[in-house]
C-alpha cells in the first residue's frame, strides 16, 4: 500500500509539473508576449527579403533575421520582472523557456518563409544579381543557398539564447532584487542575513552583478585596454570633447570600466553581511 501511495504521489507531482510547463509555454504566445512575437516574426520576414537584395550587408533590414529572435527572447526574459506578482519558480521556468523555446518561436516561421521563398526562381535570381553587382560576393548568402538555410536559423536561435541569459543577469534579476527581493534570494545564503538587512543585501548583490556584466560587454565593445589606462583615456576623451569631438568608442569603454568597478564593489558590499551571518551561524 505504501509503495502504491508513493507511486501515486509521484504521478501527481509529475502531472503538476506538466501542467505548469504547459501554462508556461502558453504564456509565451498569449497577451503582450504574443504581440511582441508577431512583430518579431514580421520584422524577421522583412529582413529575409531585404537581405536577399543586400549583398554588401550594409543595410539594417537584413540583420533583422538575427535581431528578431534576440528581441523576443530578451523580452520574454524581462517580462516576469514586470509582473505584479511573480515567484522564484516562475522566474526559473521562464529562464528555461526564454533560453530554449522563445528563440525558436521566431526562428522557425522565419526559416519557413525563407525556404519557401527560395523555391521561386525569381528569389534565387535576386540573390545572384545582388552578388554579381558586389563582385560575386553576398554578405548573407555567400556560402550557398543550402548551407545558409541551415546557418541563418541556427545563428538566430543561438543569438536569442545568449540574449535571454544576458537579459536575465542585467535586467530581470536586478529589477526583481528591488521589486521582490525574496524571489531572487530564495534558497541562497542571503536568507541567513537578518530580515532587516536582507532586501538591501539582495539589491547590492544582484544589481552589482547586472552592472558588472553590462560593463564587461561595454568594455569589450569600446576602444580601450586595461583598467590602468583609464586616467590616460579619460584625459584624451575630455580633451577631444573640449575640442568639439565625441569619441564614442572611448566613451563606451570608459562607461564599461565604471560599471565593472561599481558592480564589483556593490557585490562585495552585499557579500559582507552574508559572510558575517554565515560565520555567526557556524
Amino acid at each position: 500500500m505504501g509503495d502504491e501511495m508513493t507511486q501515486q504521489e509521484q504521478q501527481e507531482v509529475s502531472g503538476n509539473d506538466t501542467g505548469l510547463w504547459r501554462a508556461e509555454l502558453r504564456s509565451l504566445i498569449t497577451g503582450v508576449n504574443s504581440a511582441v512575437l508577431v512583430i518579431a516574426v514580421a520584422a524577421g520576414v522583412w529582413g529575409v527579403f531585404d537581405g536577399m537584395a543586400d549583398a554588401r550587408g550594409d543595410r539594417f533590414g537584413g540583420s533583422l533575421i538575427f535581431a528578431a529572435p534576440m528581441v523576443y527572447a530578451g523580452w520574454c526574459m524581462l517580462e516576469p520582472a514586470l509582473r505584479r506578482n511573480t515567484s522564484t519558480g516562475s522566474v526559473m521556468m521562464r529562464l528555461a523557456s526564454a533560453f530554449l523555446i522563445a528563440p525558436g518561436l521566431v526562428v522557425v516561421p522565419i526559416a519557413a518563409v525563407q525556404g519557401i521563398a527560395l523555391i521561386f526562381p525569381g528569389m534565387r535570381q535576386m540573390i545572384e544579381n545582388a552578388a554579381e553587382n558586389n563582385g560575386g560576393n553576398h554578405h548573407y548568402w555567400s556560402e550557398g543557398l543550402g548551407i545558409q538555410l541551415l546557418l541563418i536559423p541556427f545563428a538566430g536561435w543561438a543569438a536569442g539564447m545568449g540574449v535571454a541569459l544576458f537579459a536575465c543577469m542585467i535586467l530581470t534579476l536586478p529589477i526583481l532584487s528591488l521589486r521582490a527581493p525574496s524571489v531572487v534570494s530564495s534558497g541562497s545564503h542571503i536568507e541567513s542575513v537578518a530580515a532587516e538587512q536582507r532586501a538591501p543585501t539582495t539589491a547590492f548583490v544582484f544589481c552589482g552583478l547586472g552592472a558588472t556584466m553590462l560593463g564587461i560587454v561595454l568594455w569589450n565593445f569600446g576602444d580601450g585596454g586595461s583598467i590602468t589606462e583609464f586616467p590616460e583615456d579619460f584625459g584624451r576623451f575630455m580633451g577631444a570633447l573640449s575640442a568639439g569631438a565625441f569619441l564614442w568608442k572611448d566613451a563606451v569603454w570608459l562607461i564599461g570600466v565604471v560599471f565593472v568597478v561599481a558592480g564589483v564593489l556593490a557585490m562585495a558590499w552585499g557579500c559582507v553581511p552574508v559572510t558575517a551571518a554565515r560565520r555567526r551561524k557556524n
